[in-house]
């Protein structure tokens, strides 16, 4: 058994001041304590004011922070499976948050076919039921019959684990969107799978033979 922890980092909008990408990432391992222990560790050594953060959020802490935490997750043994939706045209979608769904479920397949047995928690984006339901059926109905898949949304500040998730999916996300690998760079050894989708006609269809993508 596999287990994963996924965040999400740029937005779904496609008006003026959105974000031109937006990033899925699934951070896996075979001991989530290993990844949690990496939160308080960071945290010694802090000013007060970064001690009492109750998480951390990648974007509102120092980059030099970042790097620290970003180094200790390239000391474990961990894979990272990233998919990026790069928003250069006006999205087809009826309705934009279905691309986010989207995404998460092609990163979800990229990680089964991997591991055919994965527990997966990722970040609690909504805090509408209705929405999150939305989101578990997006992904369960676009894996493999042969997978064995335990899907949580769970709030980041409850879980250790999806700090760090955060804080990688924060670094991939500047590679794209503002072109700076600095932070990518630490730990890039540990992507398996990334993964760039462009904006087409066929975008309705993600994940189909037509799609053109790149995978690094």
């Amino acid at each position: 058994m596999k287990f994963g922890f996924g965040d999400e980092a740029g937005d779904t909008g496609g008006a003026h001041g959105s974000s031109s990408y937006l990033v899925v990432a699934i951070v896996l391992t075979d001991d989530p304590q290993h990844l949690r222990r990496i939160i308080p560790r960071i945290r010694k050594g802090l000013d007060k004011k970064l001690k009492q953060m109750p998480e951390f959020k990648a974007y509102h802490t120092p980059k030099t922070v970042l790097a620290r935490l970003l180094r200790k997750v390239s000391e474990q043994d961990v894979e990272i499976v990233a998919v990026v939706w790069g928003k250069a045209e006006p999205t087809r979608l009826t309705d934009p948050e279905d691309g986010y769904r989207r995404l998460c479920a092609l990163a979800v397949r990229r990680c089964l076919e991997r591991h055919s047995r994965l527990s997966l928690v990722l970040d609690k984006r909504y805090t509408n039921p209705k929405l999150r339901d939305l989101l578990a059926a997006a992904i369960v109905n676009d894996i493999g019959p042969q997978t064995a898949l335990l899907l949580q949304q769970h709030e980041s500040r409850q879980e250790q684990a999806l700090q760090v998730a955060d804080a990688i999916t924060w670094a991939i996300f500047q590679k794209y969107e503002r072109g700076d690998k600095t932070l990518y760079d630490i730990f890039r050894e540990k992507i398996v799978f990334e993964e760039v989708w462009e904006e087409t006609k066929n975008w309705l269809s993600l994940g189909a033979d037509s799609h053109r993508s790149t995978t690094e």
